[in-house]
């Protein structure tokens, strides 16, 4: 496996969706998580290798698990219909941004390029 990714999404047939495209990128995915609450116990157990978020769920914006996740160095994909990208851009610069809807192979090719330059900044730390 390539790494995990944590996995927030709360519409279940989107999450089981983007739970496939991930593993079929050939990472395991932790998750789907449906709610900011969660999320967020879940980021305090164990950090993923990345995470792709929602923005709009249940109990409120993901923002919150953002900022956990960006402040511990974890590598940030919005997928969200419901966002401003430049917003999103703006509050969290190294975030990628895939707006709804989007394709699966475009959300495996984001995947697979923000797993790319973790195996970069991991081989330069050699």
């Amino acid at each position: 496996m390539a790494g995990t990714v944590l996995l927030v999404e709360d519409e279940l047939f989107v999450a089981l969706d983007i739970q496939d495209t991930i593993e079929d990128a050939g990472f395991s995915v932790d998750g789907p998580y449906i709610s900011v609450s969660s999320a967020l116990t879940a980021v305090g157990s164990a950090l993923p290798d990345c995470a792709i978020l929602d923005v709009q769920l249940a109990d409120g914006e993901v923002y919150p698990v953002a900022d956990a996740l960006v402040a511990a160095g974890v590598p940030v994909i919005f997928h969200s219909g419901h966002a401003d990208p430049f917003l999103l851009v703006e509050r969290f610069p190294g975030a990628v941004i895939c707006s709804k809807p989007c394709s699966p192979s475009q959300l495996r090719d984001t995947l697979t390029k923000v797993a790319g330059r973790l195996a970069d900044v991991a081989c330069a730390a050699k």
